[in-house]
């Protein structure tokens, strides 16, 4: 446990010195949980269900016309907002597929149920 916590300093001290898109590379290769869905996108808050965090080179987090195919890959299953909640733990996905609460792995993930989490006012 206390290695965790090492590794996770290390990837904040190593997030915060360099460029968004590196840092969360560090944040995926070092495994470090990402609640707050800063290495990904969030999505829009919909009644009755979580929000979920789409990865960071989806660019939105919605189930916009071009979703399932970002960069010229398959993306469906990590810019779709719809898809990545349809594949979350304990809701019918294989174990080798399923999607975690973002408190336990990193973008996709799901945020957790009963917050609303918003992106941060870019001008403050």
């Amino acid at each position: 446990m206390a290695a965790v916590r090492i590794l996770a300093a290390v990837a904040a001290v190593l997030l915060s010195l360099s460029e968004p898109a590196t840092g969360a590379l560090v944040v995926h290769r070092a495994g470090v949980p990402d609640p707050q869905c800063r290495t990904g996108v969030i999505s829009l808050k919909e009644e009755g269900k979580p929000q979920v965090c789409c990865a960071g080179y989806c660019g939105e987090c919605t189930d916009y016309a071009t979703c399932r195919s970002v960069r010229g890959q398959n993306s469906t299953l990590a810019c779709c907002a719809k898809e990545v909640y349809n594949i979350r733990c304990g809701a019918g996905a294989p174990a080798n597929l399923c999607l975690k609460k973002c408190s336990e792995a990193v973008p996709p993930c799901i945020m957790e149920d009963g917050k609303v989490f918003t992106t941060p006012d870019p001008s403050t």
